[in-house]
């Protein structure tokens, strides 16, 4: 029996692993995820031995390489090729700034997408980049055929994200990223929205960057940037400190050969009790398996899509989408919007408001595998 099953299998295991469960109905993982116990003991242990031992890194020594290593087998890379963040923006805005641009080159971008993955390369235009923005088609979705036309001789990169944050409709990373690497350009993805519900691989990805208070199940103030080795001599480091360099542990030396490894993007101290929640969230998922989290999450998804259409509310996006995504947001048959997310919050159910691709109110339903069937059918009869 798996983790998930282990955790599914009897009430008392899941509101023990989710004490979150004993109080709300919590489907808002596409914005904050509650922490599981695992997490949550983690985090509170490392500072507990940290108040009785000081804040050495050997406290945290084991978490870090675990996580580097959970990481890079969770999107296919190798450990060395990832490196600790603060946040999505502060990785998207490492990729931005790290690049070296010049007058005339132009990066693509997508309209109404979250602001961490806009405003890093809106910001290039102060040194003559041009920012080109595809806009999407009504359900949301980005096809090839939809970015060609951005593409010229001058495009350096294109950032996406890989599911949209409102209405959740994903992007064909593998199919994007081919075309892209056949023209010669660079791909970053901003991965939030899937990262630790769905597959998500960079095959064919050059940057990907996912913060971790998400699906990942992990805190705030911790996520990961993936460079491509290939990119280490290309993406030069925004912020150089003492942990940047190959001779961090030679305190006398000036010498800047930097880290061989993405280690060198991480200039300093790391957030040591978020990278021991990070670390036991990525086992978690893990022990889970994420094609059993992704398979679990599609079928909470789909009942919920389905139980909103019979009963005549307006689901956004694509009907029936069955792609890597664990978002579903709706606008209600006859309630008012903002009375109907008012009543359900104090009801106990945890969901989120948000936009769609027009700029328009919807609300934002977005369950993970440890929610139930009940769950959803409690959530289908108060709608």
């Amino acid at each position: 029996m798996s983790r998930l099953e282990e955790i599914l299998a009897s009430e008392d295991r899941r509101v023990r692993e989710f004490p979150v469960a004993g109080n709300k109905t919590f489907f808002a993982h596409a914005a904050v995820c509650p922490l599981p116990a695992a997490v949550a003991n983690a985090v509170v242990e490392h500072a507990e031995r940290a108040s009785r031992e000081g804040q050495f890194e050997h406290l945290h020594r084991e978490a870090e390489i675990g996580a580097r290593s959970l990481a890079a087998a969770l999107i296919g890379s190798s450990p060395e090729e990832i490196a600790f963040v603060s946040s999505t923006s502060a990785g998207l805005s490492m990729v931005a700034q790290g690049l070296s641009w010049h007058s005339g080159d132009s990066v693509v971008v997508a309209a109404a997408d979250f602001p961490s993955n806009l405003h890093p390369w809106l910001a290039l235009r102060a040194q003559g980049v041009e920012v080109r923005i595809i806009e999407r088609r009504a359900d949301g979705t980005i096809l090839v055929e939809d970015i060609e036309p951005h593409l010229d001789s001058t495009t350096r990169l294109v950032a996406l994200s890989s599911a949209h944050f409102g209405i959740g409709t994903p992007i064909d990373v593998d199919a994007i990223g081919q075309y892209l690497h056949s023209r010669q350009i660079l791909f970053c993805l901003d991965a939030i929205q899937t990262l630790g519900a769905h597959p998500t691989r960079i095959d064919h990805v050059d940057f990907l960057v996912a913060d971790a208070h998400k699906w990942l199940l992990g805190p705030q103030g911790i996520g990961i940037l993936y460079v491509g080795s290939r990119h280490w001599d290309t993406l030069r480091p925004v912020l150089l400190g003492w942990k940047s360099v190959a001779s961090s542990k030679d305190y006398a030396s000036l010498a800047q050969e930097l880290s061989p490894s993405a280690k060198r993007y991480e200039p300093g101290s790391l957030n040591a009790s978020g990278i021991c929640g990070l670390h036991s969230a990525l086992k978690l998922i893990s022990d889970c398996g994420i094609e059993q989290v992704s398979r679990r999450i599609r079928m909470l998804r789909s009942r919920i899509e389905s139980g909103l259409r019979t009963q005549g509310h307006h689901v956004l996006g694509r009907e029936g989408e069955d792609g890597p995504t664990g978002i579903v947001s709706f606008r209600p048959r006859a309630e008012d919007l903002v009375e109907l997310a008012k009543r359900l919050d104090a009801e106990g159910f945890v969901l989120s408001t948000r936009t769609d691709i027009a700029g328009s109110p919807c609300i934002r339903v977005a369950p993970h595998f440890y929610n139930t069937t009940e769950e959803v059918d409690r959530f289908l009869s108060r709608v």
